[in-house]
């Protein structure tokens, strides 16, 4: 066996883990490169896959997440896992696209030489432990998701490095045409990939058509994004139940699959075409992960609801990471929509939640120089 085996840990690492795959084939055509996601399902991956309840969200020992998932099989599936990646010590090298989990799963059981995309943690929020650097050092090289964490872990002996966030490449606009209306206040919907999708798409409809009177000077254009590998059925008929009217079928992706249009909110669901989506709309309603810090990263002030009294665990975490490009509101539906009609009643403000968003999240292109240490890292190894 040989050729270059990509390991990621999270939905948004899956994603980046892509970004990685297309310029590692734009660099060498003949590179064999395989997916092989521990977190989700990848239809076109290798290994042992499976949906977990939790959708991979364990971090800090979420005690009911774990127990949900172990009930579904989440033992046996981390067994296989491990023999698999045990039956890979024939690869070129190995990415490990993710958390140091992933990471110290590679390389205890692919044992080959290793690059570690290191997505899940930041100075910002909380840096990397002694434990979790020592894991690092054994990595021939770590890409970190922003220079102060590169520098951070450089000062503990790691081959640590920034060349730009790998998450913002893969937000440049396509061919889709989105129809964008100039005389709309066009909204990002980003409900986000796990089982709360539909809940959360049929939230930011029932709160768009509360704006949509709120700002009666212009109408309001909603494209609802419908993530990679989430069911489109189930988001389709929550958005239709929480609007009170039936979406009409479209063209085939990439862009608007289904369209509806209510008093002055019209709704476009759009799939395959999430750089378009970021590219047409002035502002974002996430309740997302990857997705809400790649909007931040293009300028867009992103807009999320939080449990009335406090913000969830991870809610806080991305607010500490994306900072000021971050509005966090009750999930209260009349309260949110007060809160974001304060906002765009704010110029000043929604220009510093772009700048912020722009300033923590980077520029793209990493996915570029992670390729070129990739494959000389395989020739080095293989020849």
């Amino acid at each position: 066996m040989s050729g270059i085996l990509l390991v990621s840990n999270g939905y948004g690492e899956a994603a980046i883990a892509g970004y990685i795959a297309h310029a590692l084939r734009a660099r060498d055509a003949t590179a064999q490169v395989d997916h092989f996601p521990l977190v989700g399902r990848d239809s076109n991956g290798v290994g042992p896959q499976a949906d977990m309840p939790s959708g991979g969200l364990i971090a800090y020992w979420n005690a009911g997440n774990i127990a949900r998932d172990v009930r579904a099989g989440l033992v046996g599936l981390t067994l296989r896992q491990f023999a698999f990646l045990r039956a890979q010590r024939g690869r070129d090298a190995v990415v490990a696209v993710g958390d140091i989990y992933c990471l110290a799963s590679a390389l205890t059981f692919a044992r080959r030489p290793t690059i570690f995309v290191a997505t899940a943690k930041s100075e910002y929020v909380s840096g990397h432990s002694a434990f979790e650097a020592a894991i690092a050092r054994r990595a021939a090289l770590v890409f970190a998701r922003d220079d102060a964490t590169a520098r951070a872990l450089a000062a503990r002996g790691v081959r640590a490095r920034y060349a730009g966030n790998l998450m913002m490449d893969g937000v440049a606009p396509g061919a889709a045409n989105l129809q964008a209306r100039s005389d709309a206040l066009r909204v990002a919907v980003l409900p986000g990939s796990r089982a709360d999708a539909p809940a959360n798409a049929a939230a930011a409809v029932r709160r768009l058509a509360l704006l949509a009177d709120a700002v009666s000077a212009q109408d309001v254009q909603a494209f609802i994004s419908v993530a990679p590998g989430a069911q489109r059925a189930p988001l389709i008929a929550a958005v239709e139940r929480a609007a009170g009217a039936q979406l009409e079928p479209r063209a085939a992706p990439p862009g608007v699959i289904a369209q509806a249009r209510r008093a002055r909110l019209e709704i476009d669901v759009v799939a395959g075409a999430f750089g378009d989506i970021l590219a047409s709309s002035t502002i974002a309603f996430g309740q997302a992960g990857t997705a809400n810090e790649q909007a931040a990263g293009s300028g867009l002030p992103v807009i999320a609801s939080g449990t009335p009294g406090r913000v969830g665990w991870y809610r806080m975490r991305q607010q500490r990471l994306l900072g000021d490009a971050l509005l966090v509101l009750p999930d209260d539906d009349r309260a949110f929509v007060a809160g974001v009609v304060r906002l765009l009643a704010d110029p000043a403000r929604m220009q510093a939640m772009a700048q912020a968003g722009r300033s923590r999240m980077g520029a793209a292109g990493a996915s570029d120089a992670v390729a070129e240490a990739v494959l000389a890292l395989a020739s080095h190894k293989s020849g």
